[in-house]
């Protein structure tokens, strides 16, 4: 089971989004309201009902509490095993005295439910976000062996990125794979080698057509890496856990003082062939542009430097989940797009409601 979290300011507008689900003009996939606490679905009414409790707490703005539940398409759920399993979640998570709405979804090939909570209680107390993402894991591999559920990995712990929509569709219309999934395994065969150091991974993998860029500070100290092949750039996060600084340094052997001469070089190495790096040692981030040659990449501005580079977030104590994609961070800015989940194949639709205000912080900004 994987949860999708989203804190937002606009009840409503999460409901909307729930009630045009239920609205859809193919029978089959239209949402159903499994259970709720409020006295009708009647829009006016819910909005009063949301704002006498909003009343208790009138300085409090993201309020909203937006949850899919999204499972396996080979489990075979019925509504009464849902409703039982969004109880046990909601209450783990700290929601016992709260307004609610459990709705099941039928637009993509697996089960999924969206949960619509108000943080505000009953009583005026709130129900805290803090390590939202860490408590949802906990939860969510509890209620995986209550329920016999078949566990789904945790992405934090996914050592390679699985090929996105894009990227499937690129290798079935042209045969070939795109630049980051060829990174991977080129990477792949030069980690899987024995006994290999920092300045073996650096030496072969240039001779492989691999240059390196390290996040190198003045004291020599390293806090990240980027790849380059084929004019292609991606931070260790885009290609996956395994890729990434911290973990790379547990499968190589890595001396900080002794590499630190051979890191510095590399970096120039990779400078002087793509370009000089813009301020704060990072390059221009750019949009996916169809038709690019990979879908995935355009020239990036001022260095003709194509780059895919999600960035490579932690979890910084304000209790929301780590940005793990591209896709992750539009799931929590509010974006409405149809999001694909690595641990699902690449192939099951999981979508959030949009926020109002978000919605129209985003048009303000394409006005501009």
């Amino acid at each position: 089971m994987i949860a999708i979290q989203k804190i937002g300011k606009s009840f409503m507008g999460a409901l909307s989004y729930n009630l045009k689900k239920m609205a859809h003009p193919d029978k089959r996939f239209r949402a159903e309201l499994l259970e709720t606490n409020f006295s009708s679905l009647d829009a006016i009414q819910v909005e009063k009902e949301v704002h006498l409790l909003r009343s208790l707490k009138p300085n409090l703005n993201r309020y909203v509490y937006h949850t899919s539940l999204n499972f396996p398409k080979d489990e075979n759920l019925d509504n009464k095993t849902l409703v039982n399993i969004a109880n046990d979640y909601l209450k783990a998570q700290g929601f016992t005295n709260n307004q609610y709405m459990i709705f099941r979804h039928h637009d993509a090939d697996h089960p999924h439910i969206h949960l619509l909570v108000n943080r505000i209680g009953f009583d005026g107390s709130v129900v805290s976000d803090s390590n939202n993402y860490k408590k949802s894991e906990a939860v969510i591999r509890k209620l995986e062996q209550q329920y016999d559920l078949v566990a789904v990995e945790p992405s934090s712990s996914v050592l390679k990125k699985a090929p996105t929509k894009d990227e499937i569709e690129m290798i079935a219309r042209t045969g070939k794979a795109s630049e980051r999934m060829v990174l991977q395994e080129l990477m792949n065969s030069l980690l899987n080698r024995p006994g290999l150091t920092l300045q073996d991974m650096i030496s072969i993998g240039e001779d492989m057509g691999i240059n390196f860029l390290f996040n190198q500070a003045t004291t020599g100290r390293v806090s990240g890496i980027s790849y380059f092949h084929n004019g292609f750039k991606a931070k260790g996060q885009a290609l996956g856990n395994r890729y990434k600084w911290a973990e790379l340094i547990r499968i190589i052997n890595y001396e900080q003082v002794r590499d630190s001469a051979a890191i510095s070089e590399a970096n120039s190495r990779t400078t002087a062939k793509y370009g000089a790096q813009t301020s704060a040692g990072t390059y221009t981030a750019t949009k996916e542009q169809p038709g690019s040659g990979t879908g995935l990449v355009s020239p990036n501005v001022g260095t003709g430097l194509p780059e895919y580079s999600p960035a490579e977030n932690e979890d910084g104590g304000n209790g929301e989940r780590p940005l793990e994609t591209d896709q992750d961070a539009d799931l929590l800015a509010g974006n409405t797009a149809d999001h694909r989940d690595n641990r699902f194949g690449g192939n099951s639709g999981i979508q959030i409601s949009d926020n109002e205000d978000d919605a129209k912080r985003r048009r303000r900004k394409r006005g501009r």
